[in-house]
């Protein structure tokens, strides 16, 4: 992959836009489409907690660039887990900041799709009709970003005392997606194809955070505890290790 020059001498996100925006009318040139891949990469998905423009999305950018088939599940929710950890600490924590950063907002549209109706959330434009679940779960949530918004959601689920049709958001009728995810999947009718993407979507995973070798940290994703939601059997949930050391895993 060649790589297109990027000034870094201007390191603040206004200053980095700035020195790569090109001329008003003119063609986007390749190095202000990285640039703000970049920015959009840092900024807006993975809600990096740092004040300057950090280099390590620049490959991923210019892999975006190039319109190549780029999973960013694995990434994205170890960012995400990563970030739910700090958080946890912070709240521990009797003195410093509490800064929460990271891609937080894909918890919070989760918890949209969940207290949809239970929290009366509304769309700022109910006119508007959305294809993808995404876009319409981003226009439920509030703009303002006070910690106090959480506690909302925090209060609904502790008045859940049993499993109920509002914990499985993503069976309803009206739901908006692709055809595997709204699609009658019911056996005898789903074919080979549904079964593996579903086989994909569900399948337990390990995943690995750590920008630093010293920094390593291990986390479970069982995503198959919670297919009630999506309407699917789920006999008893169980967890992926009972009885195992983890770090018995790498010797």
């Amino acid at each position: 992959m060649t790589e297109t020059s990027i000034v870094w001498d201007k390191k603040t996100y206004y200053a980095f836009i700035s020195a790569h925006h090109g001329e008003e009318g003119t063609p986007v040139t390749n190095s202000e489409h990285i640039s703000f891949l970049l920015y959009w990469l840092s900024a807006c998905v993975f809600c990096t907690p740092s004040l300057q423009v950090p280099k390590y999305y620049y490959t991923l950018a210019q892999a975006l660039h190039l319109k190549k088939k780029i999973c960013l599940s694995k990434l994205l929710l170890a960012a995400f887990y990563n970030c739910l950890d700090e958080a946890s600490k912070s709240l521990f924590r009797e003195t410093g900041p509490r800064n929460l950063t990271g891609p937080l907002w894909l918890l919070q549209l989760w918890l949209n799709a969940i207290f949809e109706k239970k929290l009366k959330l509304l769309p700022l434009q109910a006119s508007i009709r959305y294809y993808l679940e995404g876009a319409l779960l981003t226009a439920l949530t509030p703009k303002k970003r006070f910690i106090d918004g959480f506690a909302r959601y925090v209060q609904a689920i502790l008045e859940f005392e049993e499993f109920s049709s509002d914990l499985a958001p993503f069976i309803r009728s009206d739901l908006a997606g692709p055809s595997w995810l709204i699609g009658n999947n019911q056996v005898g009718q789903i074919s080979q194809e549904m079964v593996e993407i579903w086989l994909g979507f569900l399948s337990w995973d390990l995943i690995f955070t750590g920008k630093k070798q010293r920094d390593v940290r291990v986390y479970p994703y069982q995503p198959q505890i919670f297919s009630r939601q999506f309407g699917l059997c789920q006999i008893r949930p169980t967890p992926l290790f009972q009885r195992i050391e983890l770090t018995l895993m790498f010797v």
